[in-house]
């Protein structure tokens, strides 16, 4: 019998991390889950020790008292994952593994977070001719579907990637608020998707991951044939070994990675960048222990 995606999640993790890291992913949820797992029950008045970003501010100025909102935690949080499953994610990752076996991976340890803290998880990914969608549930063989939903619909067949409408779905089928991972390639979020990833940031808790892509040229294999996934066409062997190309690729590369990371800093949406399947985890745990530090100081 085949090993079960989340089972291998789990022994990545298991295997990749120690000591503080082990810890955060075990579960202090409410600092690594903070804004989705949280219901508004009164107002108190503000007593020292009590963070300023939870002072209601316009009704502080009604009454002239600072006043902070008091929430009840909730015990069961909702996540959800925005999978990129277009034919980009097919393709090969900066690390040369696959782009989709790291999605699915990121995706894994989401589920396996939800899972050490009883939280649901649900799904949104496709395209507009064929959206898909699963609700929020926790056991594990809905998490497994997950994956497995994940790990099937991407592949070299499927649409070409559609960031704008991804994100309009996510915004549109998730009305309650929750802790969203959306899972892409480094070309996406597009700048052009500003301001519906603004919109979801009022509603949802986000978080994006980004797979490297692989150098478009392959120059170290010569002998390998380069096709482009979104434009199946090989790339011609007098690109590959032209040094102007290789300067004017990746200064292109550079340019819409930063231009990227910098759009998603201005939304105060923690990020991450990763090579692919063999730095997926240890990267995601990374920015997850960033987000912690600084909800922690908020």
């Amino acid at each position: 019998m085949a090993t079960s995606l989340l089972t291998r999640v789990k022994a990545r993790v298991d295997l990749s991390t120690s000591g503080r890291a082990r810890g955060l992913i075990q579960g202090r949820g409410r600092s690594l889950f903070k804004g989705s797992g949280e219901d508004f029950d009164d107002l108190k008045y503000y007593q020292p020790g009590d963070k300023i970003s939870d002072i209601d501010w316009k009704a502080t100025a009604r009454s002239g008292e600072p006043l902070i909102r008091q929430f009840n935690e909730e015990r069961v949080r909702h996540l959800s994952i925005v999978a990129d499953t277009s034919s980009a994610m097919a393709a090969t990752a900066a690390d040369g593994t696959s782009k989709r076996d790291a999605m699915v991976t990121a995706a894994g340890l989401v589920c396996f977070l939800a899972q050490k803290n009883g939280d649901l998880v649900g799904l949104v990914a496709g395209a507009e001719a064929r959206p898909t969608q699963l609700p929020a549930r926790s056991s594990d063989g809905h998490l497994e579907l997950v994956l497995r939903t994940i790990q099937q619909t991407t592949t070299a067949a499927a649409p070409a990637p559609d960031s704008s409408w991804l994100i309009e779905r996510a915004f549109r089928v998730t009305s309650r608020a929750t802790l969203m991972t959306i899972i892409t390639d480094e070309a996406h979020p597009l700048l052009e998707d500003y301001s519906i990833l603004r919109r979801l940031t009022t509603r949802h808790d986000v978080m994006v991951v980004r797979i490297g892509d692989a150098d478009p040229l392959q120059r170290e294999d010569e002998e390998h044939e380069v096709v482009d996934v979104n434009h199946p066409r090989e790339i011609a062997e007098l690109s590959r070994h032209s040094p102007k190309v290789a300067r004017d690729v990746e200064a292109f590369r550079r340019a819409r990675r930063d231009e990227v990371s910098a759009m998603l800093d201005r939304l105060h949406i923690s990020h991450v960048l990763t090579a692919g399947d063999t730095t997926v985890v240890e990267d995601m745990i990374a920015m997850l222990r960033a987000r912690e530090y600084r909800h922690a100081r908020a």
